[in-house]
C-alpha cells in the first residue's frame, strides 16, 4: 500500500511529503527540548500541527484534479482554521486545536462513509448480477459528483460487465479527460478494446498507461497480452519481462506471463528459453486454481472469451499432455 502511495504521489511529491513529516517530527521534539517550561509550548507544537497538515494538504492537492481538490479543501480547510485559531489565541488552544482536529477526522468519516455506502450497494447488486441496478446507484452517484474519475470508471466496469461496451468506453473516456495523467482511463479502455479483438487500438492505450506508470506492472502485463497476439515476439519479450521485474503480484497472472514469454521465445525459435519458461510455469501451477475460481464467476464471462485458451494450455504444457510445438498455434482470440 505504501508502494501504490508514493507511486501515485510520485517521486517529487513524495520527497515533499517525507521532508514535512520528518521535519515536523524534528521540530516538535527540538521544542519539547529546549522550550520544556515555555508558557507558549502548547501553541508552538500547535502551529508545528498546523504547518504539517497544511503542507500535505497542498502536496495532495496538486496531484488532484479539480473536483478532487474541492473535496480535500472542504474537508481540511475549516480544521486548519480552527488550528490557526489555536495558535493566534493561546488561552483557547485547547478548544480550537481540538474542535481542528476532530473536524478532521469527522469530515473525512462523513464523506467516505457516505461514498462507501453508495459503492457497498452497487458491489451487492453486482454479486447478483443485478447490473442495471448497480449502474443506476452509480448513475445517482456521478449525477451528485460528475467531476470524480473513480465514480466513473466503476460504472464503466460495471457497463463492461454487462456488456454495454460503448458506455463503457465513453465513460473510461471521461476519465482520462477528468484526470489524464492516471492510468485509469488508458486501462480500461485498453483491456475494452483488446476483449474487442482491436489490438492495436488496445496497443495505443496500454503505452499510454505504461507512460504514466512505468514502474507498476499491469500496463506492461496487458502489452505483454496485446503483443501476443498481435505477434510481436519482441515487444512480448520486453514488456513481460518489464512487468516481471516490476513484480506481478498474483500467481495466475504470473502463469499467463510466462506462458506469453514461452511462445515468443518458440515463435523466434529459441526452443530452450521457451523450456525455460514453461519450468518456471510449473512454480505457478497455483495460477491454475486461482483461474478456475475466476472463471467460475458469472461476471468473468469477458475474461474466460479471451483468456480460457490461454489457460488450457497452461495446464496442458505443466501437465505434460501438450509438448513445445503447442506453443506455434495461434491463441484463442486472435
Amino acid at each position: 500500500m505504501l508502494n501504490q502511495l508514493v507511486r501515485w504521489l510520485g517521486p517529487r511529491r513524495a520527497r515533499m511529503v517525507i521532508a514535512l513529516l520528518v521535519g515536523a517530527g524534528f521540530t516538535s521534539l527540538l521544542l519539547q527540548v529546549a522550550f520544556r517550561d515555555a508558557a507558549w509550548l502548547l501553541s508552538g507544537q500547535l502551529g508545528v500541527i498546523w504547518l504539517l497538515f497544511g503542507g500535505l494538504t497542498v502536496v495532495l492537492s496538486s496531484r488532484l484534479p479539480r473536483p478532487g481538490q474541492r473535496r480535500l479543501w472542504l474537508a481540511l480547510g475549516p480544521g486548519l482554521l480552527l488550528l490557526g485559531l489555536g495558535v493566534l489565541v493561546p488561552d483557547w488552544v485547547l478548544f480550537f486545536g481540538g474542535a481542528g482536529l476532530g473536524w478532521m477526522v469527522a469530515a473525512q468519516l462523513v464523506l467516505r462513509n457516505r461514498v462507501r455506502m453508495e459503492y457497498q450497494a452497487a458491489i451487492r447488486h453486482l454479486r447478483r448480477s443485478e447490473y442495471a441496478q448497480a449502474v443506476a446507484i452509480m448513475d445517482t452517484l456521478v449525477q451528485a459528483e460528475p467531476d470524480t474519475p473513480e465514480h466513473r470508471r466503476f460504472r464503466a466496469e460495471l457497463h463492461r460487465l454487462a456488456g454495454n461496451i460503448r458506455k463503457a468506453i465513453i465513460d473510461y473516456e471521461r476519465v482520462i479527460k477528468l484526470d489524464p495523467q492516471a492510468t485509469a482511463g488508458y486501462t480500461g479502455l485498453a483491456e475494452v478494446y483488446a476483449q474487442q479483438g482491436d489490438y492495436d487500438q488496445a496497443r495505443e492505450y496500454a503505452l499510454a498507461a505504461l507512460e504514466r506508470d512505468p514502474s507498476g506492472w499491469m500496463a506492461a502485463y496487458n502489452l505483454g497480452l496485446i503483443e501476443d497476439r498481435r505477434g510481436a515476439s519482441e515487444a512480448v519479450v520486453e514488456h513481460v519481462r518489464h512487468a516481471l521485474a516490476a513484480g506481478i503480484s498474483h500467481s495466475r497472472y504470473r502463469l499467463l506471463a510466462r506462458l506469453w514469454l514461452a511462445r515468443a521465445f518458440y515463435r523466434q525459435g529459441q526452443t530452450d528459453a521457451a523450456r525455460e519458461q514453461i519450468d518456471q510455469m510449473h512454480k505457478q501451477a497455483a495460477g491454475l486454481r486461482e483461474w478456475r475460481v475466476v472463471f467460475e464467476s458469472e461476471q468473468a464471462s469477458a475474461l474466460r472469451g479471451m483468456l480460457e485458451g490461454d489457460v488450457q494450455l497452461a495446464h496442458q504444457l505443466i501437465e505434460g499432455h501438450a509438448s513445445l510445438e503447442a506453443l506455434g498455434d495461434a491463441p484463442r482470440g486472435t
